[in-house]
This record gives C-alpha cells, sequence and structure tokens, in this order.
C-alpha cells in the first residue's frame, strides 16, 4: 500500500501541471520541476506588474547536499532536521530589474504523523509577501492564516519516485520566508579578471623568483624611510600620498622596490604590487594594458578588503567591456567607484592595507593599434608612462582611495618634467645618491656573496679574498649595484679566483671619465667578448642579443627560447655553443624546456649595446643588423620552417606562429625585402608561395592542421588566427624592392606576359602572381588589386592597400564567390 505521502505528492503533481486560467505555463519560473499552478478558488493578481504567486517543489535533498552547494552566489538554508521545506515564490514585480531587499523566507512547520484519511490528505500551504507585511525577525517562524486549499483534479497524475517530502508526514504548512538579499552575477570574479591580469607582474610571481632582492643588512637606511612614510606619512607636516624612488640604471630600486613590498606583505600593510619589465618572460609586463586589472584583483584578494571585492565585481558585471575603455575609466570603475561605496559604509578601517607599490615605469612599451583607416596610431612608450603616472595622480587626489602610492623608476626626462609639473606638491621625491651610503651596502653584498663562494667551493682561504680586494671592487662599483652583481656573477661562472683576477685587471677607468658606467661597461665588453662567435661574423652574438631583445613586435607575446634557437641556428646546438660563455649576462634555458624564454639579467646591457660611445667596436648599426634578420626571414621562407627541419606540424605552427610577429614582417618595417642579398634576393623565386598564402590566409591552429594538404583537424586546439600581413608586405614591397625595371609590364594579372620578355624581376612575378591565384582559389577578394598599376603599389597608402585585399566572409563580390554557391 502507497504510504500518505506518496498519494499526496501525487495530487500535488498534478495540480502544479495544470495550466493556468489562460492556457499558458509560467515562464518567469521554467527551472520548477513539477510545474506551477494558482489557486482554483483565487484569480490571478491584476495588480500591473506582479505575477500570481508561484509554489516551486524540488527535489528532496540530504544534509549533505545542502552542505555541498557549489554556487558561490546562492545561500543555502539548512535546518538541523535535515528536512527539505517546500519553497516557496511570492509575487514578483516584473515592471523592475532591481534586486529585492526583502524576500519571503521559509520554514517547515513541526511536522507529525497524524490519521488521516487515506483517501484525502490535509495540506496547509502558507503564503506570505514580506514585501506587502514585513515579517520582523523576532516573530520566526510565525503562522499566518492559511490560504484556500488547491483542489486537485479529477484524474491524479502518478509520481516519480523519490519525490517525497516529509517522509511519513501528512500535514505540511509552509510559514513565513526570508531569503538574504545575495546578487547573482553572469560568471564569477575571477573569469572577468583572469584575461586581463598580468600575474608576473605581482612581486611574489613565480616569473620573478629570481630577481634581485636586497640583502638583510644593506639598503636598510633607504628601506627604513620607505616603509617609515608608508606607516606613518600622514603625520608629515604636508602629507603626501605619492613616492617616487628614482635613481641611475643599476643602482638597486627593483631590489629596494621588491623587498620593501615584501615587508609590507609581511606586516599587512600591502595593497597591490606592479613590476612592469621589458626583459621579462611575458610581454603583459611591459604593457600598460594590464595594470588596473591587476591592481583591483590584488586588492581583491585582501581579506580586509572584503567589503570592495562585490562592488568590484558588480560593476565588471554590469560593464564587460571596461577592459577595453582608456586607463582612466578603468581606474574610475573598477577603483574608485567601489571604494566609494565602502567609504559610505561603516567599518574600522586601521587594519586595512597602506600603499601601492609600482616598480620599473620606465620600462613600459607602448603596444601600436591601427586606427579605422588602417594607419598606425603614432604611440610612444613615453605617452604610456605619463598616462599610467596621471592616473596615479588622479587616484591619489580622491578622498575615497584610502591607499599611498610607492613608485620606483630610472630619472627619464618624460618622468621627472611630470613629477617636476603636475605632481609638484604632492610627491615625496627620494633620489638614490650617496646620501644613502651605497659603498657600504655593497661592501656587505660583496662579504656576503665571497663567503657563500668559499662555503660551497671548500677550497678557498676564510679570508678570501681580502680587503684590499673588497675596497678596489667597491670602487670600481661606483655606487651601481649592478656592477656588483654582474661581477658576482662573473665570478661564479667560473673558477672563482680565476675569474676575480680577470675582472681586476680590468682597465680602470680615468678619474676623469663622464662615464659613470665606466667599469660596468669594461665588463660587459670583456664578457662579450668571449662569446663564442664564427669567424665570418665577429657581432654574430652580438645581433642575436640585439635580435632578442627587440626583434618582436611590441605587444606581442615574448618568444620561449627554442623559437630563438630555431630561427637563429644554423646547425643544431649553435646557440648554446655560442652563448654559453657569456651566462652571466643571459639566461638559457634548456632545450628540453618548450616554455620558458631567453633573458636578459638586466636592461642596461642593451643599452650598452646601442651606444657607439659605450660598446665601441662591439656596435651594430642598424642597417647591418636588420640585413641580417632579413637574410633569417629569407632562409625560412625557403625552407617553409627553420633550417633545422621540426620534427611535427604542431611544432611547426608554434614557430610561425612567432615569427609571424617578427618587426620586420610587421606592418612597421618593411625593409625585410629591400636588405637581401642580390642571391637570397634571386633565389625567392624558387620559394613555395602557394604554401605561404595557405599559411597566411587560413586561421593557424596550435594542432598544425591548416599546414597540411587534407586541413583536417583530428583534436582540438587553440586558434592563433589569420597572419595574412606577411604576404601583404610582400605583395606591396616586391617590386620596389626587386628594382624591377619600368619595362615591367603594368598590371599584376598578366603573369604570362610578364615571364616572357618582361625586365620585373623573376621573383617579382613569382610571388606576386603566385600570391593573387592562391588568394582567389581561399575566397579572399583582390579583383581591385590586380588592376592597379606596379608603379602605382608604392604611392598606395597601408589602409588603401587593405581594402584591395580582403579577407574570406569580409565582401560580397560576385566574381570570387565559392562555385557551390553561384547562381
Amino acid at each position: 500500500m502507497s504510504s500518505p505521502l506518496h498519494r499526496f505528492g501525487r495530487k500535488m503533481k498534478s495540480v502544479f501541471r495544470s495550466r493556468s486560467r489562460d492556457g499558458r505555463r509560467n515562464a518567469d519560473h521554467p527551472e520548477a520541476i513539477d510545474g506551477v499552478a494558482t489557486p482554483s478558488s483565487a484569480p490571478p493578481s491584476t495588480t500591473a506588474g506582479l505575477l500570481p504567486p508561484v509554489v516551486v517543489v524540488t527535489h528532496t535533498r540530504s544534509m549533505v547536499d545542502l552542505m555541498e552547494n557549489n554556487n558561490p552566489t546562492e545561500r543555502q538554508d539548512v535546518r538541523p532536521q535535515g528536512r527539505s521545506p517546500l519553497v516557496v515564490h511570492p509575487p514578483i514585480d516584473s515592471s523592475s530589474h532591481r534586486s529585492i531587499s526583502k524576500r519571503p523566507s521559509f520554514e517547515a512547520a513541526s511536522l507529525e504523523a497524524q490519521p488521516q484519511s487515506s483517501d484525502n490528505p490535509a495540506t496547509d500551504i502558507t503564503l506570505s509577501d514580506s514585501r506587502r507585511q514585513p515579517i520582523p525577525e523576532s516573530s520566526y517562524p510565525a503562522q499566518l492564516p492559511p490560504a484556500p486549499s488547491l483542489s486537485p483534479p479529477p484524474v491524479p497524475t502518478p509520481v516519480a519516485a523519490n519525490t517525497s517530502f516529509f517522509s511519513g508526514a501528512q500535514n505540511v504548512s509552509v510559514s513565513e520566508m526570508n531569503i538574504n538579499h545575495s546578487v547573482i552575477h553572469s560568471k564569477p570574479l575571477f573569469e572577468y579578471l583572469n584575461p586581463h591580469i598580468a600575474h608576473g607582474a605581482a612581486h611574489d610571481s613565480d616569473e620573478r623568483s629570481n630577481a634581485p632582492a636586497c640583502h638583510e643588512e644593506t639598503r636598510v637606511a633607504v628601506r627604513e624611510d620607505i616603509v617609515s612614510w608608508i606607516k606613518h606619512g600622514e603625520r608629515d607636516e604636508e602629507p603626501k600620498k605619492i613616492m617616487w624612488l628614482s635613481g641611475p640604471a643599476g643602482c638597486g630600486k627593483s631590489a629596494i622596490a621588491g623587498s620593501v613590498a615584501e615587508t609590507c606583505k609581511k606586516e599587512g600593510l600591502l595593497a597591490a604590487t606592479f613590476f612592469f619589465s621589458s626583459f621579462s618572460g611575458s610581454a603583459e609586463r611591459s604593457s600598460k594594458r594590464g595594470l588596473i586589472a591587476t591592481l583591483a584583483h590584488h586588492m581583491s584578494q585582501i581579506g580586509v578588503l572584503h567589503e570592495y571585492k562585490p562592488h568590484l565585481h558588480e560593476a565588471v558585471d554590469r560593464q564587460p567591456d571596461i577592459f577595453r575603455k582608456n586607463l582612466n575609466e578603468q581606474a574610475n570603475r573598477l577603483i574608485l567607484e567601489p571604494f566609494r561605496k565602502v567609504h559610505d559604509s561603516p567599518g574600522n578601517r586601521v587594519s586595512w592595507p597602506k600603499v601601492i607599490i609600482i616598480d620599473g615605469l620606465d620600462e613600459v612599451v607602448a603596444a601600436q593599434h591601427p586606427n579605422p583607416t588602417g594607419q598606425q596610431t603614432p604611440l610612444t612608450s613615453e605617452d604610456d608612462q605619463v598616462e599610467i603616472l596621471h592616473v596615479l595622480l588622479t587616484l591619489s587626489k580622491d578622498p575615497s582611495f584610502p591607499f599611498r602610492i610607492f613608485v620606483a623608476s630610472r630619472p627619464e626626462s618624460n618622468i621627472s618634467h611630470f613629477f617636476s609639473t603636475d605632481a609638484l606638491g604632492t610627491t615625496v621625491n627620494l633620489f638614490l645618491d650617496s646620501k644613502y651610503n651605497p659603498d657600504a651596502d655593497i661592501r656587505l653584498f660583496f662579504e656576503s656573496k665571497f663567503g657563500s663562494i668559499r662555503r660551497r667551493t671548500g677550497t678557498l682561504g676564510p679570508l678570501w679574498p681580502g680587503d684590499n680586494t673588497l675596497n678596489r671592487l667597491v670602487a670600481m662599483s661606483s655606487g651601481q649595484f649592478i656592477v656588483a652583481v654582474t661581477i658576482i656573477r662573473w665570478v661564479e661562472a667560473g673558477i672563482p679566483q680565476v675569474q676575480l683576477n680577470t675582472v681586476l685587471q680590468l682597465q680602470q677607468p680615468k678619474a676623469t671619465t663622464k662615464n659613470p658606467f665606466a667599469t660596468l661597461d669594461a665588463l660587459y665588453r670583456h664578457i662579450l667578448q668571449r662569446a663564442h662567435n664564427s669567424d665570418d661574423d665577429p657581432h654574430l652574438v652580438v645581433k642575436w642579443i640585439v635580435c632578442i631583445t627587440s626583434g618582436t613586435y611590441p605587444g606581442a607575446d615574448v618568444p620561449h627560447a627554442n623559437f630563438w634557437r630555431q630561427f637563429l641556428e644554423n646547425v643544431e646546438g649553435e646557440l648554446n655553443y655560442q652563448l654559453g660563455p657569456i651566462t652571466s649576462l643571459i639566461s638559457i634555458p634548456s632545450p628540453n624546456d618548450t616554455s620558458s624564454p631567453i633573458t636578459i639579467y638586466h636592461k642596461s646591457l642593451a643599452d650598452f649595446l646601442s651606444l657607439q660611445a659605450r660598446c665601441g667596436d662591439l656596435y651594430v648599426e642598424d642597417a647591418e643588423h636588420t640585413s641580417f634578420v632579413s637574410e633569417r626571414i629569407f632562409v625560412v621562407l625557403k625552407n617553409k620552417g627553420p633550417i633545422v627541419p621540426l620534427p611535427s606540424l604542431p611544432d611547426l605552427a608554434r614557430f610561425l606562429h612567432s615569427f609571424f610577429c617578427l618587426r620586420l614582417i610587421t606592418v612597421q618595417s618593411r625593409e625585410a625585402l629591400t636588405y637581401l642579398s642580390p642571391r637570397s634576393k634571386a633565389e625567392l623565386a624558387s620559394c613555395d608561395v602557394a604554401w605561404w598564402t595557405r599559411a597566411s590566409l587560413l586561421n593557424l591552429f596550435s594542432d598544425g592542421s591548416s599546414l597540411s594538404q587534407d586541413g583536417l583537424r583530428t583534436e582540438p586546439s587553440e586558434d592563433w588566427g589569420r597572419h595574412s600581413w606577411l604576404l601583404r608586405l610582400i605583395y606591396h614591397r616586391i617590386h620596389r624592392a626587386m628594382e624591377c625595371g619600368s619595362e615591367a609590364h603594368p598590371l599584376a594579372q598578366d603573369a604570362a606576359r610578364q615571364a616572357q620578355g618582361s625586365k620585373c624581376h623573376a621573383a617579382c612575378v613569382h610571388w606576386r602572381t603566385g600570391i593573387l591565384a592562391k588568394a582567389k582559389e581561399l575566397g579572399w577578394c583582390v579583383h581591385e588589386l590586380e588592376e592597379v598599376g606596379l608603379d602605382e603599389l608604392k604611392h598606395l597608402s597601408w589602409g588603401d592597400f587593405r581594402t584591395m585585399f580582403k579577407a574570406l566572409g569580409s565582401h560580397s563580390c560576385s566574381l570570387c564567390k565559392p562555385a557551390s554557391t553561384r547562381t
């Protein structure tokens, strides 16, 4: 015999499946498992904007189910008895989308088995609406007069198993419901922020695990000054919310900033950090784009700032495209507005963190963005740096912004000008000079490092290298920590006493020298001259370093080390051999490491190589470097990949993904063809143009499927998009780069006539005609381009040229529709 509750369930489900009077189901509650209904004795509400009361019946859930709720935006009311209450929805105001601050609460009434006729189980369901009649918390769970009973239909519908709610119960009563206000977001906050966070820019990120840090006994005075200002800056006679730490390259600014950040983190003073770097393993650390999102993410992770986090979540939920706005708008929406809401709420802010730390501002690199006409917007790195400073100044002046801001950078002219004009009177300026006695700190650094070397080798005397040597090394450092650090790296790279003697034999700068980096320059020069350059190119290693530090397009992902091996090597293993003697300047991951980049230890090396007055005969002219990179590009075009073959299509796809982002094959740098040797220009005519056209105009997938003949994708892979600029660049420039004669046939489409007696270079004809033929086969529209005279190409702007080389799906041309769609 079925239980009384089963019979009750069958009748209730039949009632819930009945339709309302107009024959339609309530679409506002599609999640109701067993349907919805209104009491038969009462018509639906006729109040404007209100829907009728709804009863939602859900499956029985155990206490474990309730406790393991995975939705952080929903709060479950778990009762000790483990009973699952009947959920009753109040009338919903459909005329407004604003959240309801007071919602009904629910409570299962005390249940007890009662004698009852098996044919007529009693049901008592009480509805209440907290918006119409506020319910004091003290009355919970108050009983209201019962609503009219729901009459079952003539034929009950069978109820599926496991839909019982109160085992053994016969009388069910639902009284007042009180659901706490919560906002249901489209997705978690981290999912919004994650694509825009520069994770490597945090002071304690894995990427900065080997970053310089102050020895515990060095830079004590300056660190104490900074931390004192962070803690008690409001007590100054003229309180200021920004501090700028500056000093020449290599004086230890980043080490100080990192050490201060770690101290503040331990003491609960740190709100957020961003350590810019133009030589890091990720392009996001050299760009302004992720600054605000990263700072906001860091602040949202601070426990005592729990009031800020929901307001930030609300902001990005309301405006998901905020990360595409300018920095000022991002700062206003993601930082200031949320803190203004927190500012208006009560709370003790004594325990809040006090500072945001930003290091390496001078290493911000501007990424170029095409404007609607196709031309490049002339942005500079200096513009981006000043934009960041203006945003920081705006934050500091807003009374709702609760933090101080610490900025460390070189004293570049644009940055110095900003602090002496726009930020005049609002900033504490701290310059690393002799005031902080760097010589004493550098001596402590040497003593500590030489002590470690003695313990590690076990063969050196306890007094090595001696006071006289230490004094000389301190004098050679000239107050620049980068000199001391580079000396130690050099000593550790070989037999310590032999390496140290080499340093001591370097020619000492004259007292009258105007170069404050004379010792560092001499050390750099000595180390670089030990590199294994080829006999026919004494500048090969310098060219490689310049290529690695500046070879990719600004804003592009930093290529992994294996890309540079593949692009630069003529023989496998060449890069490790050539750069092996200079590992004190550059870090090279092993060939088995497929993701890590090559790391230049300090930006001062690039500065050294960029000025002939400093690097002397190691200097490489721009034209010489461009010619070198152009020849390497030609090698790739000729071999359809690197000269050392890659084992698989995914490896080739990954190589091309970085190759397409080289400066010399992007829109900004069009000299790649011009600087080729006559021999390379001639061999261009033998390249597989159809293969390169397909690789450039089709989407590049990480599995390499677009590079195969069939193009079939066997597994999910990442889509890296099209890279059409390579083909566009070649077509646009090759006629002039090959120095074709004016007697060449004027129109590109007459390939046969060009091949017969025309003075147009064979490579020019081969590439232009091949590109047009394959592009049309792939559905690209190039008809307008075919009608452009070759001598007119050089007069076309890049924007005009792009409009004549249209992508698949971006045009409606009857001449180039796929055959299957033609009428």
